[in-house]
C-alpha cells in the first residue's frame, strides 16, 4: 500500500503545472514600450537590478518602443500569461491612449492586471537659461503680448508632453508653438542649443542640465511639487485645477497567475521601501511611490486616471485617430 501511495504522489506532484511551483523558478521577462536610454527604460532597468536580487532570478528587460507606447503595449498584452511575463504600463499607455487611438489593439482593463504603482511625476516645465524668464507669469505675459512667439519642444501632439502643453494653452490662454521631435534628446539639444525656448519631459531628463545651468524650472504639471525640486510651483498653484501626472507601473498580462502577481507586488513593494531606491529615483526626478500598493486599489486607480484623461483630451478638441 506504501508502494502505491508513494506512486500516486509522484505522478501527481510531476503532473503540477509550471505555473503552480514555487515563483519564481526561471528568468521573468519586462517588456518597455520604449526605446534603451528613455527615462522609463532606465527606472524598470534600475528597478530589475533589485528584483533580480530578491526574486533570485534575471530579469530581461524586452524593449519595444513605436506609434506611441501602442507596439509595445499591445506585445506585452498578448504575452504568455505564465507569471514570467510582466509589462511597464504608461499613463499613456494606458490611461490617454485610449481617448487617442482609434481601435487600440488592446484593452487597458481587460488585458492587463495592475501589479505595482512604480512612481507618479508630474512633467517639468523648463525653459532655457538664456530666456529672461524666471516663472510661468513671464510665459503667459509675453505670450498673451505676442502670441505664439515662444515655442516648446513635444513629442507629439498625441503624447505627453503634446497633451501637456495644449492643456496648459487652454487653461493659461497662451498660444505656445508646439515643436514636434521623434526623439526627445534631440529637441532637448535644440532647447539647450537656443533653437527652441521651451522643454517638457519627466522630471529625471531635465536633472542633469538644471544642474549644469542650461535649463531653467519653471513649473511641475502635477498636484504636488517635486521634492527634487522644493522650490518650483505646480501648474495648479497659478490655474487652479490644473494637474497632469506620469505614471510608471508593473503589470501583468491578463489570466496570470494569482501566486506570481501577489509576489511580484511584495517584492517590488521591499525595493521602493529601500532608502537606496528612494534616494536615487528622487534624484533621477521619478520618485518611488514608496509602496507598491494594494492590488484592488490599483485597478481603481487606472479607471480612475482613465476617466481623468479622458476629460483632458476632450477639453483640447481632440478625438480619435
Amino acid at each position: 500500500m506504501n508502494r502505491g501511495l508513494a506512486l500516486f504522489l509522484l505522478l501527481f506532484t510531476s503532473s503540477v503545472p509550471a505555473s503552480a511551483q514555487t515563483w519564481p523558478n526561471r528568468p521573468i521577462h519586462m517588456y518597455v514600450a520604449q526605446g534603451a536610454g528613455g527615462g522609463q527604460d532606465t527606472i524598470i532597468r534600475y528597478i530589475s537590478d533589485k528584483l533580480s536580487q530578491v526574486l533570485g532570478q534575471s530579469i530581461i528587460v524586452e524593449n519595444r518602443p513605436g506609434a506611441g507606447a501602442v507596439i509595445g503595449t499591445q506585445a506585452s498584452a498578448r504575452a504568455v500569461p505564465d507569471g514570467y511575463n510582466f509589462a511597464v504600463t504608461s499613463s499613456a499607455a494606458i490611461a490617454s491612449n485610449p481617448h487617442l487611438v482609434k481601435n487600440l489593439p488592446y484593452d487597458p482593463i481587460k488585458d492587463f492586471i495592475p501589479v505595482a504603482l512604480l512612481s507618479k511625476p508630474g512633467f517639468l516645465i523648463s525653459v532655457r537659461s538664456s530666456l529672461d524668464m524666471w516663472g510661468l507669469g513671464d510665459v503667459v505675459a509675453l505670450e498673451k503680448k505676442s502670441p505664439g512667439s515662444l515655442s516648446v519642444v513635444i513629442d507629439g501632439p498625441r503624447n505627453a508632453s503634446g497633451l501637456t502643453a495644449a492643456y496648459f494653452n487652454k487653461v493659461s490662454g497662451a498660444n505656445l508653438r508646439m515643436v514636434p521631435y521623434t526623439s526627445p534628446s534631440q529637441g532637448l539639444q535644440d532647447v539647450i542649443g537656443g533653437n527652441v525656448d521651451l522643454f517638457i519631459a519627466p522630471p529625471g531628463i531635465h536633472m542633469p542640465h538644471i544642474e549644469a545651468g542650461k535649463l531653467r524650472p519653471l513649473a511641475v504639471s502635477g498636484r504636488q511639487r517635486e521634492p527634487a525640486l522644493p522650490d518650483v510651483p505646480t501648474v495648479g498653484e497659478a490655474y487652479p485645477g490644473f494637474s497632469i501626472t506620469g505614471w510608471l507601473m508593473v503589470s501583468a498580462p491578463s489570466g496570470s497567475p494569482r501566486d506570481a502577481v501577489e509576489k511580484m507586488n511584495l517584492a517590488i513593494d521591499r525595493i521602493l521601501k529601500d532608502p537606496a531606491v528612494v534616494a536615487w529615483m528622487q534624484n533621477f526626478g521619478s520618485p518611488s511611490n514608496m509602496e507598491a500598493g494594494n492590488l484592488t486599489a490599483l485597478s481603481g486607480f487606472v479607471r480612475d486616471e482613465i476617466a481623468l484623461w479622458g476629460k483632458i483630451v476632450e477639453s483640447i478638441g481632440l478625438s480619435p485617430q
